[in-house]
Parts: C-alpha cells; structure tokens; sequence
C-alpha cells in the first residue's frame, strides 16, 4: 500500500468531522456530472435506435379505399367500392445493415459514457488531491507562523537581555509579518481548491469538506482497453454499414398489395335489365424503377465519412499508445521524486531543530536560523508537492489504461 496522501497530511490539524473517502469521491462526482448525464441521455438514443432498426418491418402498411357511383351522371345504380392494403417489403437484406449499424452506434454511445465517467472521475480525483495538497500548505503556513512567533518573543527576550542588536529584533518582526500575510494567502488558496471540488460534487461552494485520499500504486499495467478507442473502432463499424446499407438500398423495393372489389352495374337480359354485382379479390405488386435517384449523393458522403473514421480510428490508436507510454514514464519519475523526498526530510527538520536549541542559547545568529528554517519549510513544502504529484501520475495512468482512479473499470 502506497498511502500518496501521508505527506501530503503533515502537520494537519484537526480535520472537519465529514472526511471524504477517494471511493465517495469519484461516485459522487459521476452521478453528478453533466456531461455523464448528457452521454447517458445520448446511449438511451442509441438504444432508441437499435429498438426501432430491428423491426422486420420498416414502412408501415398502407389501406386504401376506393368508391365510384354514377349517381352524378346516368344514376343507373352503378356503384364500385376497391379496399387496398399494401406493404413494401425489403429484399436486399437493408434490415441485417441496419442492426448492424445500430449496435456499432450504440457501442460507439455506450464507450463514449464510458469515458465520460473516466474524465469525470479524474477530475473530481485530481480536484481533491488539490484540496488537500492545498490544505497542507495551509497547514503548513500555520506552523510557520506559530514558528515565526516564537522566534519574534524569543528575539525579544535576547534583545532584553542585550544578546542581540535592535535589527535582529525587527528582522524577526518582519519575518512573522511576511508568515501572517503567507497563512492568510494559503487558507485562500485552501477554500478556493474546497470549492471547486463542491462544484464537481454537486454540492454548495462554501460546504465544509476534507478529502483522504489513500490509494494503492498500481505495480503492473493492467491495461484495458480505451473507451476512447473503443468508440472509434465502433463508428468505423457503423460507416462501413451505412455504406453498405446505401448500396443496398438502391436495389428496388417492391410493394405487394391484397384487396377485395365489390362492383354493382345494370345488366340487361332481352327486355329484362337488373342490378348485377361481383365480388373480386384483388392482388396488386409495384416495382419503381431506379433510374434517376440511386442514392448517389447520400452514397458519397457515407463514403467519405466512412473514410474520416478509419483516419479517425488510426489516430486514436497512435494517442492512445503514447499517452500510455508517457503516463507510465510520469508515474515511476513522480513516485521516484516522492521517496527520495520523503527521505531526506527527517535530515533536514533535525537541522532545524539544532540550529533552533543554539539560536536559542546564544550560539547563532537570527540568519542562520532563519536560513535552517527556510530550508526545513521548503523541504515539506517540496514533500507534499511531489505527493500531489504522485497522486496525478497515478490517476493519469490509470486513465491511459482505461481505469477509474479506484482501480476498477467503468462498466
């Protein structure tokens, strides 16, 4: 276990009752996310889509009714009533292209949410590691200010005494001044990084909030692949469908039809003449012909478009391998300027405190001790930076290799 956020929490005070965890983090900040709510609405389109693309039937059926009467002219009786029901039906296998399609798009939707969730997560993460390398620094101005006071009275009890001369004495008046005016700079700096991690959770700007952010160090990739990828290689699939189902498309679609036709019309029968009606059943196929609109225009742009994403697809392949390369070199170059921090930082907060006890027994000058001081308050302040470090290393290479920051992979 690599806790990222140890030396980010020296020196912390009493932290807010409510301390949120990375898990609590990143969950929060995908439900709230507006743009996982707009990829979310986005696959339920898709969905939609797929629904409606695999029905057998695309065109709904037609009825028709016909009704004829010489009631305007001779008014014999003779009347005709046609009902029409037809249907066109596709015979070059459009409806497999389409469903084909559909799921390339609703993959391409479902990979893309996908990668919603993993920006936003990556954001919310990389806000809360700002929070609290934020609140270190705070913390650690706190210190440095308590330190600056007791320097300022111990000062003054050797100015008392004759020990030092009166410059000593406002040196080290400036000195807590200029660690004053740091502290309130830092708490600024500290609310400021709280409220844009409120943002990304959905809550108010001001809410109280302190984040721990412990997590493991991933030892060996355990790449999956992008969602980032996985949407282009998706809508490749589609454009190859859509041409597909273009060219198809401009094979004729016939439309069969089935009717019944009942016709009354005078007969006559030497002197004799009545009514005589016939019952007819009616079959009716049309076939239009393809001769001037064969989806020319729309054939040309699905090709072009086809073309765009294998380019598009080509590219995304070649980013994603150097992101990962260049993430994982960012990591072990963090993580190696993280531990040789972190170990020299014991050495150099005892040479504080030596150069303090002599300050203090009249063996060095205020230089020297501010000098030491300076040194110790820059090596902690260095540790918690290159913390905050890791932890973005961390959380960019597991985002190079299609990963939450918890580790897990967004389903």
């Amino acid at each position: 276990m690599l806790a990222v956020s140890a030396a980010l929490s020296l020196m912390l005070a009493a932290a807010p009752a409510e301390v949120w965890t990375l898990e609590r983090v990143v969950s929060d900040a995908v439900e709230r996310s507006p743009e996982v709510a707009a990829a979310r609405a986005e696959e339920v389109s898709a969905e939609g889509v797929r629904s409606a693309d695999g029905r057998w039937l695309r065109d709904n059926p037609q009825l028709e009714v016909e009704a004829a009467s010489d009631v305007l002219t001779g008014d014999q009786g003779e009347l005709r009533v046609e009902m029409m029901l037809s249907q066109t039906v596709e015979v070059a296998g459009q409806r497999g292209l389409r469903v084909e399609r559909a799921d390339a798009s609703l993959d391409a939707a479902r990979a893309r949410r996908r990668a919603a969730v993993l920006e936003a997560a990556a954001g919310a993460v990389g806000a809360a590691v700002e929070l609290e390398r934020r609140e270190a620094r705070a913390r650690l101005a706190e210190e440095a200010l308590s330190l600056s006071r007791e320097l300022e009275a111990a000062t003054e009890r050797r100015f008392a005494a004759g020990d030092v001369s009166e410059l000593d004495r406002n040196g080290a008046t400036l000195e807590r001044a200029r660690a004053e005016a740091r502290a309130a700079l830092a708490r600024a700096e500290s609310d400021a990084a709280r409220a844009a991690l409120n943002r990304r959770l959905g809550r108010p700007a001001a809410a109280p909030l302190s984040v721990s952010v412990l997590v493991e160090a991933p030892s060996s990739p355990l790449l999956n692949e992008r969602p980032e990828l996985q949407a282009a290689r998706a809508e490749e699939v589609a454009a190859k469908a859509e041409v597909e189902l273009l060219r198809r498309e401009r094979f004729p679609d016939p439309t069969l039809g089935v009717g019944y036709e009942r016709e009354r019309r005078p007969e006559s029968h030497g002197a004799i003449s009545d009514l005589h009606t016939e019952h007819l059943l009616v079959a009716r196929l049309s076939v239009p012909l393809p001769l001037w609109e064969r989806n020319q225009r729309e054939l040309a742009e699905a090709r072009a478009r086809r073309s765009a994403r294998e380019a598009e697809r080509v590219a995304r392949e070649r980013e994603v391998e150097a992101e990962s390369a260049v993430a994982r070199s960012a990591f072990e170059a963090a993580r190696a300027a993280h531990t040789a921090l972190n170990t020299a930082r014991p050495s150099v907060e005892r040479n504080l405190e030596l150069v303090r006890r002599a300050y203090e027994a009249g063996e060095l000058g205020l230089d020297a001790l501010l000098l030491a001081r300076d040194r110790a308050f820059a090596a902690r302040a260095e540790t918690v930076d290159a913390a905050a470090e890791l932890a973005r290393a961390r959380t960019a290479l597991l985002r190079a290799e299609g990963r939450l920051p918890t580790g897990g992979v967004p389903q």
